[in-house]
């Protein structure tokens, strides 16, 4: 197994892992100092690999086996992991998890935001290790027989599985009635079903079950309900939805109530089947007080929420400020946002549907605003929202991020714009999987 200049695919070599990195795997070096990135290792593992993919400055590689193994292993809990692309560390003891987490968040800060002195804090973790998921997105594949579950890794190919030690038991409860259901089989009563969608309020137990099908099967959603309801009494409805899962559903019909309500602390939230909402209610409240901690309100502030959901953070904010606007561009979410501020009596709040690139140049003139909180998706804020955040020289930002690699990038733009980030938590929303939520707060310089 030695190591030439020379590296071909199919090649098996020896490596030692010397770290983690952001996406999940391990990180090893080549004789001729090439790095070589191989899933499902550790730290400190002595190990054999098979080259899957060789470039001029880096290799990827499968693990074939352990030669040695780092003492930070763990058994996995679950015995579809490796073949499911779900999780990706579950071979690491949870305390390595956390460590190697908060080591990746200050490597991306380093080398992708040019920040080497942002006081990164240890890694809070709110709930355990497992079946902290209220919220799932199962793949479904109808062929010879039923698979329903989550892609393989870096595939498309549905790996099938009867649980899911991530998913909270009442989401396990909900796929084993997906998968046991006969006369007729779920086939049977949505010929085309893709995907299915299931989230349960972690703080009220109630639950609804979205399905991507034709328009065709609506008729059979009223019996689906019934089924499921029988042995999930908290079931408020099911959705059937058309289009692509991974931009904006189109609403078909439903049975029941589309919607459920969440509790996150004193606070309850109406939550739309296809709007975005934490994985569980848990975390959103320990993101809700990072959030709090760092606006730091003594009511009279002026706040814009951007990206603001279903109204997460609208809410507490309202309740401690002068003013709030929330802006949200997803209709379905942006009218959630409207009506929680309602039952949660915040008088002195609004929300505007709309991108925020879109209403960021009216809510400038309208300044100016003491406090920005953002939460923007896996590709983080535009330039555009970050300049006009930077032009209207908020003296304080609060940045929930659920991708280290775009945070670490913003930063970069916003540091030089005068900004000096103060404090910066990362958060385990996700564990057994490499990622991870972060809270930073961002003073103006005088």
């Amino acid at each position: 197994m030695s190591v030439s200049s020379s590296v071909d695919v199919g090649q098996r070599l020896r490596v030692t892992i010397e770290r983690l990195v952001f996406q999940g795997s391990g990180l090893g070096r080549l004789s001729d100092g090439r790095i070589v990135f191989v899933p499902y290792t550790a730290p400190g593992d002595d190990a054999e690999v098979e080259v899957t993919e060789a470039r001029d400055d880096y290799v990827r590689a499968r693990l074939v086996r352990l030669l040695s193994p780092a003492p930070t292993r763990a058994t996995p809990a679950c015995r579809y992991f490796g073949t499911c692309g779900g999780c990706h560390w579950q071979h690491l003891a949870y305390a390595s998890q956390l460590e190697w987490k908060r080591d990746i968040l200050c490597e991306l800060l380093a080398r992708v935001g040019k920040l080497t002195d942002v006081p990164v804090s240890a890694p809070i973790a709110p709930a355990g290790p497992w079946e902290y998921r209220a919220r799932a997105q199962l793949k479904v594949f109808a062929g010879s027989r039923l698979h329903i579950g989550f892609h393989q890794r870096e595939t498309h190919r549905v790996v099938d599985i009867d649980r899911c030690p991530l998913l909270d038991a009442r989401l396990n409860r909900v796929l084993g009635i997906l998968r046991d259901m006969r006369d007729p089989a779920l086939p049977k009563l949505f010929p085309r079903l893709r995907e299915i969608w299931v989230a349960v309020g972690a703080g009220t137990g109630e639950a609804v079950v979205s399905l991507f099908a034709r328009a065709q099967d609506r008729a059979a959603i009223r019996l689906l309900f019934h089924r499921i309801q029988a042995e999930l009494p908290t079931l408020q409805g099911i959705v059937l939805l058309d289009g692509d899962p991974r931009q904006h559903p189109r609403f078909v019909d439903r049975h029941g109530h589309g919607a459920i309500m969440e509790q996150v602390g004193p606070h309850r939230f109406r939550m739309d089947a296809t709007a975005f909402f934490q994985v569980s209610g848990l975390a959103a409240e320990t993101l809700t007080r990072l959030v709090m901690e760092g606006a730091a309100l003594t009511g009279s502030e002026r706040v814009l929420d951007l990206y603001g959901g279903v109204g997460t953070f609208t809410v507490p904010l309202a309740r401690r400020a002068k003013e709030v606007v929330g802006v949200e561009a997803n209709a379905a979410a942006a009218a959630d946002a409207a009506h929680n501020l309602r039952i949660n009596e915040c008088a002195g709040a609004r929300i505007v549907q709309a991108q925020a690139e879109q209403a960021l140049p009216a809510l400038a003139q309208d300044g100016p605003w003491d406090l920005v909180v953002l939460d923007p998706p896996r590709q983080g804020a535009s330039r555009r929202v970050l300049d006009a955040i930077t032009e209207m020289a908020v003296p304080r930002i609060v940045y929930v991020s659920c991708d280290p690699s775009t945070l670490a990038r913003d930063l970069r733009a916003l540091v030089p714009a005068g900004y000096r980030c103060t404090a910066l938590a990362p958060v385990d929303l996700f564990p057994q999987t490499f990622h991870l939520e972060a809270v930073a707060v961002l003073e103006r310089a005088l």
